[in-house]
């Protein structure tokens, strides 16, 4: 039999225990009714069905009732199949004995002593004795066996251990882990919904899914706990697959062979073969001869199953390696369809790459052609160089037909391929390859001859202004002109804007005379502005661009690409190809010479930062005041910027635009032109693309060591932009020396350092000084090389000769500007002593941040009348208290300092701030409340426009440097989270035995307690506003109680939105919102059709949307969840939910993995609380205590209570206590008269202190239970009533509730000797 005889032995111990438990279900004539043993065997834990299979084999004489024999061995039976053994099919005949004490293992007993040996104990009881059978006798035999097979079993230990069998020995404990039994356990029952005992491989292979395992370690995992190669896993086997499992993922080898320790206790006995078998059969022969066909059909069944066993083995073998070659096959498949697709792929590159080239050798091809045809023009004539006043951000080239030369100065120094020169009083720099050296007798001859009778500029806005009343339109040109451009400061140049507003790029324009050009192939209009032509249509050229020509075809003009046509009777490369004009109208003809211009209009423009800016937030784009910004979006309040290669946004506020640097343009400062070295690659539009020998008109420095500049490309239109300084070289020997010019009214505090050497100057514009001398810094562009002065003479320095002094140096040298104060102190302490400075100021800007609100926007605000006491209440909430307690504070450190002297050490710190961060307690209202206030300020200034001009308006103060009130309201929560940053600066900058160093650690555990309050309010106020949204948006109709969402669990404290979002259901595609509570999942679907972008507007205020429960609540202590086919993409899991299975679909696989995840943690969590909540209530139980006697209580029933459902009904449970001691009955659905029916035993202490209290509750789902009544009885009172009476019924009235009484029966037992 499974487990060998000695497993289903009962030791004395254990039937004492058994005895004790039959006494606390109150027997009657020594009998426990089948009701009673059934609530008391369903505490186990154990499937009905197999309760009923125990209470089968224990029932021997089925009289539906127990006595405490067979109340003993249904608990031995229970308690087995708790451990994983099988239950016999017939009850052993060990277990109908008395109680069989445990052998010693010190000796080998004697046969002799061994109850069964003497034969005279196997003789027959006369058959006609009443109420014995023939079973008495084989029982006899039976025992005497099993006691011989014990004997022989020690001695064989004892004597010969090398004969024993792997299998015969039982180990005392299985090698799978105690927690992994209860865990997998656990998995077991929640797995087999049927409960029959097994799960399918179907079912195990569902379990399994989620491990990541291979096919070939799951396969070997299912071989080796398949131990009785059934093809089905009981739960030992469960067991053992899941612990195989972990053993494969933490990397352990899996075994070839199942090892003994881990076979399940229940297998170790099954087929099991002792050679002491046959000492055994040869002292006890079988009771009855087995024939030779007997034993030839044992044989043949045997030989049979063999055969099958084989055969199921083959046949999974090559099942195993069909699915292995499949999964091969369908790898080979995927790889080459891989393969495919990265060969296309780099095909694909490769013709792009190619297509590129080409494109680039043609423009290479083109470019050199220009240039070219440019160098021939240069040798005839000479081109000077004008330079035309526009606004900065528009630089205008014109080139003319000669009509007079320019004067160079030829003592100017200058760079490579750059001359200064002037021409009509104009002076200014141009490229030496324009230009031809010609003898002073030709100047002047040219001179004379060319001189205009109007300025150029006059003739250059009579000829656009004569192009534009022409009407001529370009093909770039938008048919409706848009709003017209701001009035600009030169009058003379405003022709020239007008014409060309709407070309962002350079143009090359070219006006012809009667050319004629045949069409290729049809051309179609794509604007009203273009012309329409078929094949072979002669079309007569008016004007030429680089693209676009402008034609006229039966008396119609409009654009057409050049491509279609070839001109007929001339060679179109001298037409098309020159960017300079040409014309074959007579020069007398012409008003002025024909004029090419190439206009660039930048992109980005140039601003200067007036105030510094800082910001946590990733993406913004933080400077320094003066730093130079290239805006490349300029939207809102919030535009976008670079500089060097940081970019994000910052508020338009902050800065200005840069003023336009004209000196260059008058010929007062030459230009700083620095050429490339290195080349550089762009990563964003707002950098440069470099190329070695390139030129670089410098326009800005800044000191991470990215410069802004134009790049002076031939041949392309002009760009502005971010590169690398180590990429390029300064030309000329006066570069990077300029200084930048004083901006009048604005005060500035010069940047002192102190020289740390001794510098004697190498060149003129240096200067020299002594160690310890000041220096006054007037320009730090250039990082190596600063200018500065000393005694009012200026001249450069290095910056490695000095160090700081002012408030720009470090946080260690920033409270003070004394060097011999400052070499007085170790490295530590003077850093120590500039993070505290740090903390001072920056409190003392903090407080006067706060005092701003007040007077700048609190009161104004208030005096308007616009917000009403409860608004201004919700935006500025406690702003007042925050002042207080912060002005506290920075009073207590002004005391300190000044106590210490100006200028001097702070010794100590940590205790002002450990004192004063215990009252910060405000900060916890007013960060909770803080959303709410900018929410209703948002609202305000979207909806108002007048509202929004209002705080502006105020906001325009100077002491605001441009924030408005909502930078301000953030402040309180930047600041709180800042002391605990500054707390640890200072504290690890203490030395170990400083006094200070107690008080900081102090002070450091009260501002992150302080934060974690703050933030867990933040989080708070966020659950309690969204749980009172989903009460008004969602419709709980059909629910089986009133449902309160901000409020509390039933037993895990208050609710908590876990997680929220939309999904699917798979087959249907419903659309559904779900929301996860930390005690159940709601489903629900919108009443109508709505869009939503993200959960922020599901959640706002002004979404109106109303959902509805799609399904009832399902409680997260009763659901499993699972995913499928871990290789399959489709984002689906599955709820398993008692008998209901909801497939769900979300978006994408990351937002299947989240909700999944929590769904599980959240389940966990509550079971794991349940469970706590009952293992403290047995514990309570459990405990032994030395009483003076028991009360034995039974509940009988409730009549008239409270009704607490909508239906008139309750679910009502009763709780039963005394002291610690706590039982609780089932609960009964819908009634007012309960019977419960329900018994309980208290050990009693005290018969004039312990009191019986039974409370009645009724069972909610998903809040705390309610009370429908209290009744207390003193024990001294019990005993007065049952003594001398034996049970006692009475009807108690409930307390504290207007209806209701319960009806107990009392048993009092006192012991004797107490």
């Amino acid at each position: 039999m499974n487990g060998g005889p000695s497993v289903w032995a009962i030791s004395p111990e254990e039937r004492n225990k058994h005895d004790q438990k039959f006494d606390t279900l109150s027997p009657s004539m020594g009998y426990v009714s089948g009701e009673q043993a059934r609530k008391f065997f369903l505490q186990s834990g154990l499937p009905s069905n197999v309760l009923a299979d125990i209470w089968a084999l224990a029932d021997m004489n089925k009289d539906g009732k127990m006595d405490r024999l067979e109340f003993s061995i249904a608990m031995k039976l229970i308690k087995l199949k708790l451990q994983g053994t099988p239950l016999p099919s017939a009850l052993p005949i060990i277990m109908k004995q008395p109680p069989v004490p445990a052998p010693s293992f010190g000796s080998v007993p004697n046969l002799s002593m061994i109850p069964g040996t003497n034969l005279a104990m196997l003789t027959p009881i006369s058959m006609t004795t009443p109420g014995l059978t023939p079973l008495l006798v084989s029982f006899s035999v039976q025992t005497l066996k099993s006691n011989i097979w014990c004997v022989l079993s020690f001695s064989s230990a004892s004597s010969s251990p090398s004969m024993m069998s792997p299998m015969a020995a039982v180990p005392s404990d299985w090698a799978v882990p105690h927690a992994s039994r209860l865990k997998y356990r656990q998995q077991f029952n929640s797995l087999d919904k049927q409960m029959t005992g097994y799960l399918t491989g179907q079912q195990v292979r569902g379990a399994m899914a989620t491990t990541m395992l291979t096919q070939t370690q799951l396969a070997s995992i299912w071989t080796l706990a398949d131990v009785d190669k059934d093809g089905k896993l009981k739960a030992e086997e469960f067991i053992l697959a899941m612990h195989l499992v972990d053993m494969a993922k933490s990397g352990q080898p899996l075994p070839l062979t199942l090892p003994t320790e881990l076979v399940p206790p229940s297998q170790r006995y099954v087929n099991f073969t002792h050679p002491l078998n046959l000492t055994v059969s040869k002292l006890f022969p079988p009771l009855c001869s087995v024939s030779f066909e007997d034993k030839f059909k044992a044989n043949l069944e045997r030989g049979n199953a063999e055969l099958e066993k084989r055969r199921l083995a083959l046949q999974e073998a090559e099942r195993r390696e069909q699915e292995r070659r499949a999964q091969k096959e369908r790898e080979e498949r995927e790889r080459r369809e891989k393969e495919a697709r990265e060969a296309e792929e780099r095909r694909r590159k490769e013709e792009e790459r190619r297509l590129e080239r080409q494109r680039e050798l043609e423009r290479q091809k083109e470019e050199e052609r220009h240039r070219e045809i440019e160098r021939k023009e240069v040798r005839g004539h000479v081109i000077p160089f004008f330079f035309i006043p526009l606004p900065p951000h528009v630089k205008v080239f014109f080139s003319i037909v000669p009509v007079s030369s320019c004067q160079v100065d030829e003592t100017t120094e200058r760079e490579e391929g750059w001359l200064y020169g002037s021409r009509q009083g104009k002076m200014g720099w141009f490229p030496e390859s324009y230009v031809e050296r010609v003898d002073r007798s030709d100047a002047a001859n040219n001179t004379a001859a060319a001189s205009p009778k109007m300025p150029l500029q006059s003739q250059l806005s009579n000829a656009l202004e004569a192009a534009k009343a022409a009407g001529t339109k370009s093909a770039f040109t938008p048919t409706h002109s848009p709003n017209p451009a701001p009035s600009e400061t030169q009058g003379q140049v405003r022709p020239l804007q007008k014409m060309l507003r709407y070309s962002p790029c350079c143009l090359f324009q070219q006006v012809v005379g009667n050319l004629l050009a045949q069409a290729l192939c049809s051309w179609t209009a794509k604007t009203d502005n273009h012309l329409n032509f078929n094949k072979d249509d002669v079309i007569q050229v008016l004007e030429q661009q680089e693209n676009w020509w402008l034609g006229e075809l039966n008396g119609e003009q409009g654009w057409f690409p050049k491509t279609y046509v070839t001109l007929l009777g001339e060679e179109e490369s001298s037409e098309t190809s020159l960017p300079m004009l040409k014309s074959k109208k007579p020069e007398s003809q012409l008003t002025c010479g024909y004029i090419t211009v190439y206009l660039c209009l930048c992109m980005f423009a140039e601003y200067v930062a007036l105030y510094t800016y800082e910001s946590p937030e990733r993406g913004d784009l933080t400077f320094s005041e003066g730093d130079v910004i290239l805006v490349s979006k300029r939207e809102g309040e919030w535009w976008n910027g670079s500089i060097g290669d940081r970019t994000g946004v910052f508020p338009s506020n902050y800065v200005k635009p840069k003023e336009a640097d004209t000196s260059s343009i008058s010929g007062k400062k030459k230009p700083e032109i620095a050429q490339v070295i290195k080349a550089h690659t762009s990563t964003g539009s707002e950098q440069l693309n470099l190329e070695n020998g390139q030129l670089i008109v410098i326009l800005g420095k800044t000191a991470s060591g990215w410069w802004l500049g134009e790049l002076q490309a031939r041949g392309k239109k002009r760009q502005k932009g971010w590169f690398p300084a180590s990429n390029v070289k300064i030309l000329g020997s006066n570069s990077g020396k300029s200084t930048p010019a004083h901006q009048p009214g604005k005060t500035h505090t010069p940047l002192q350092v102190i020289a740390i050497y001794d510098y004697t100057a190498a060149n003129q514009d240096e200067m020299s000084f002594t160690k310890g001398q000041l220096i006054n810094v007037l320009d730090k562009n250039d990082p190596d090389w600063w200018k500065g002065e000393i005694n009012g003479i200026p001249g450069l320095f290095p910056t490695n000769y000095v160090k700081m002094t002012t408030v720009d140096c470090d946080p260690s040298q920033q409270w003070c500007a004394d060097l011999n104060s400052l070499d007085s102190l170790s490295p530590q302490e003077k850093k120590r002593q500039g993070y505290i400075h740090e903390l001072l100021q920056t409190e003392e800007r903090y407080v006067d941040d706060l005092q701003i609100v007040l007077e700048v926007f609190h009161k104004p605000m208030s005096e308007s009348g616009r917000l009403n006491d409860a608004e201004m209440s919700m935006i500025f909430v406690n702003w007042k208290e925050l002042l207080a307690c912060n002005t506290k504070l920075v009073k207590a450190f002004r005391v300190r300092k000044k106590t210490g002297g100006e200028n001097m050490p702070v010794q100590m710190i940590g205790d002002i701030l450990a004192a004063e961060l215990s009252h910060m307690q405000p900060y916890i209202r007013f960060c909770s409340c803080q959303i709410n206030g900018a929410t209703l300020l948002q609202t305000r200034t979207d909806s108002e426009p007048d509202f929004k001009d209002f705080l502006k308006k105020i906001a325009t103060d100077y002491r605001c440097k441009g924030m408005p009130l909502s930078s301000f309201l953030l402040k309180p929560m930047q600041r709180i989270t800042r002391y605990p940053l500054h707390i640890k600066n200072i504290l690890e900058c203490t030395a170990e035995g400083h006094a200070d160093r107690g008080p900081l650690k102090e002070a450091l555990e009260r501002a992150e307690e302080l934060c974690q309050q703050v933030n867990e309010g933040v989080r708070e106020k966020e659950n309690s506003d969204r749980l009172e949204w989903i009460q008004n948006h969602v419709q709980c109709d059909g629910a089986a109680e009133h449902l309160v969402f901000n409020s509390l669990t039933n037993c895990l404290g208050p609710r908590k939105l876990l997680h929220s979002g939309k999904m699917f259901k798979a087959k249907s595609n419903k659309e559904l919102w779900a929301f996860l509570f930390n005690d159940f999942l709601l489903l629900t679907h919108a009443a109508k059709q709505f869009t939503s972008s993200g959960l922020d507007k599901l959640f706002s205020n002004r979404n109106n949307v109303q959902l509805k429960m799609y399904k009832p609540p399902v409680l997260l202590n009763e659901v499993l969840v699972k995913l499928p086919d871990p290789s399959s993409d489709e984002p689906t899991f599955h709820i398993s939910h008692i008998d209901r299975v909801y497939i769900l679909r979300t978006d994408n696989i990351n937002e299947r993995t989240a909700w999944v995840q929590k769904i599980k943690a959240a389940s966990e969590e509550f079971i794991e609380t349940e469970k706590k909540k009952r293992e403290k209530a047995y514990q309570a139980r459990s405990v032994k205590t030395s009483g003076i006697g028991r009360l034995l209580v039974t509940i009988l029933e409730a009549t008239e209570l409270k009704a607490a459902k909508p239906n008139g009904k309750s679910n009502p449970y009763c709780e039963v206590t005394m002291g610690a001691q706590i039982f609780t009955s089932r609960t009964l659905n819908d009634t007012l008269n309960p019977k419960w029916n329900f018994n309980c035993q208290f050990h009693i202490k005290d018969l004039y202190q312990d009191v019986l209290c039974i409370t009645i509750f009724e069972r909610d789902q998903f809040s705390p239970d309610d009370f429908l009544g209290r009744t207390e009885v003193p024990m001294a009172t019990i005993k007065k009533e049952v003594e001398n009476k034996g049970l006692v019924t009475r009807r108690l009235l409930l307390r504290e509730v207007p209806t209701g009484e319960v009806w107990v029966r009392l048993d009092l037992q006192l012991f004797g000797n107490k």
